[in-house]
C-alpha cells in the first residue's frame, strides 16, 4: 500500500504497526524521523536492542530470511533495519525473493526500510521502480515518499517546534528562518533547537535569527542575486566575502548566482505574459520547497528589464568560462562580475 505522512502519523499515535515499511524521498529528516518513530514503537529507544537488526547495502536474502523467522529475544517485538538498500547491488530474482519474504512477515516482527543515503535518481530505475510497485500491492506493507515541503509547511513545522521548547515565532520570522536554510527540515530543525536554546523561553526575534542563523552558503549567494537587483552593493559584496570565509568554491558560489538571475529571467519573462509565481513553478517543475524562489524573483524584477537581465546572464556565462578556462584569480573575476550585474540592475 502507499501511505502519506498523515496516515503514517494517525496509525503511530494510534500504536498500529504494520509488518513492512519503505521510507524515501526528497524530506530525508521526515524519513530518519519516522524510521525513529518505529524503533522507539517496537524495540525502544535502545540502539543496542538485541531485537534490532540491522542490514545496511549488503546482505543475502538467506540472512534476511533467517532474521524475519526467528523469533524476538525475551521480547514481543523485533525490527529488521535496512538502511540504503539498493537494487542495483541485487539481481531481478534476489529482488523478487525479498518481496516474497516481506509478503509473509510474522506480526511479531517489523521491516523497515529507510533510504536517507540514496540518491533519488536510483529509486527511478527500472530495478528499483519494480521493487517498489511490488512492495506498494502488497496488504502488509506502506510505501511512503516523503516529498520536499513547501515554505508554508516548513514555516508550520518551525512554530509547532518552537512552541514545544515554551518558545514563539512569528510566522514571518518563521518563513525568514525556512529560507535562510533553502527550506530543509533537517538544518530547520537544528536552528530552532539552537535558537530556544539562547531564548530559554518567549519569543524568537528577527535578531536572535541573524545573530545566532548562518545561511546556508547556496540561499547566502542566491542573495547576491537579490542584494543586487535592490542596488544593494554594500550587501552584495559583504555576502560575498562571507562566503569567501567559509571557503565556499567560487564555481558553487557562481553556480547559484547563475540560478538566481535563471529565475529572474522567467519571473521577468512571465511577468509580461501575464503569468503568476505559481503556474511558473509548475511550468518550470521547481521542487516545493524551492518554489519560495520565483515569488523572490518576481519581486526582485520589478525594476529591471528584461534585456538587461539578459546582458546579466551573458557576464555570468563570461565569467564561468573564465573561472573553469583560465588562471584569472577566481574573486577578481566574482568581484568584476559583480560590480558589471550592479551596472544594469
Amino acid at each position: 500500500m502507499t501511505a502519506d505522512e498523515k496516515k503514517l502519523s494517525t496509525e503511530l499515535k494510534s500504536g498500529i504497526i504494520q509488518c513492512c515499511y519503505y521510507f524515501c524521498g526528497e524530506e530525508v529528516f521526515l524519513t530518519d524521523t519516522y524510521t525513529r518513530r518505529i524503533i522507539s514503537k517496537t524495540v525502544g529507544k535502545n540502539a543496542d536492542n538485541i531485537n534490532l537488526v540491522k542490514f545496511s547495502e549488503t546482505f543475502t536474502t538467506d540472512q534476511l530470511a533467517d532474521s524475519i523467522e526467528s523469533l524476538p529475544f525475551f521480547a514481543e517485538h523485533k525490527l529488521i533495519l535496512i538502511k540504503d538498500f539498493d537494487c542495483e547491488k541485487f539481481t531481478d530474482e534476489e529482488c523478487d525473493t525479498i518481496t516474497e519474504l516481506l509478503s509473509n512477515v510474522p506480526d511479531e516482527c517489523t521491516v523497515v526500510f529507510s533510504q536517507t543515503g540514496i540518491p533519488q535518481e536510483l529509486l527511478a530505475k527500472k530495478r528499483a521502480k519494480s521493487f517498489i510497485d511490488k512492495l506498494s500491492k502488497q496488504k502488509n506493507a506502506y510505501v511512503c515518499r516523503f516529498s520536499a515541503l513547501s515554505s508554508s509547511k516548513i514555516a508550520e513545522f518551525i512554530i509547532k517546534k518552537a512552541a514545544k521548547s515554551n518558545c514563539t515565532i512569528s510566522r514571518r520570522n518563521a518563513e525568514e528562518l525556512a529560507e535562510m536554510t533553502l527550506n530543509s527540515l533537517t538544518a530547520c530543525s537544528a536552528e530552532v533547537e539552537k535558537l530556544c536554546s539562547y531564548v530559554g523561553s518567549g519569543e524568537i526575534t528577527a535578531e536572535a535569527i541573524n545573530k545566532l542563523v548562518m545561511r546556508l552558503p547556496d540561499a547566502k549567494a542566491y542573495s547576491i542575486g537579490t542584494a543586487i537587483a535592490k542596488r544593494d552593493k554594500k550587501q552584495a559584496f559583504m555576502l560575498l566575502d562571507d562566503l569567501y570565509s567559509q571557503r565556499v568554491e567560487p564555481v558553487i558560489i557562481l553556480s547559484s548566482l547563475s540560478g538566481a538571475y535563471i529565475d529572474f529571467y522567467r519571473a521577468s519573462c512571465a511577468k509580461k505574459s501575464g503569468k503568476t509565481p505559481n503556474e511558473v513553478a509548475a511550468d518550470f517543475s521547481y521542487p516545493k520547497n524551492r518554489a519560495f524562489l520565483v515569488g523572490k524573483a518576481f519581486s526582485a524584477v520589478s525594476g529591471m528589464s528584461t534585456e538587461s537581465i539578459k546582458k546579466c546572464i551573458k557576464l555570468l556565462k563570461d565569467a564561468d568560462l573564465s573561472l573553469k578556462s583560465t588562471g584569472a584569480d577566481s574573486r577578481t573575476v566574482l568581484e568584476k562580475t559583480i560590480a558589471g550585474l550592479l551596472m544594469y540592475a
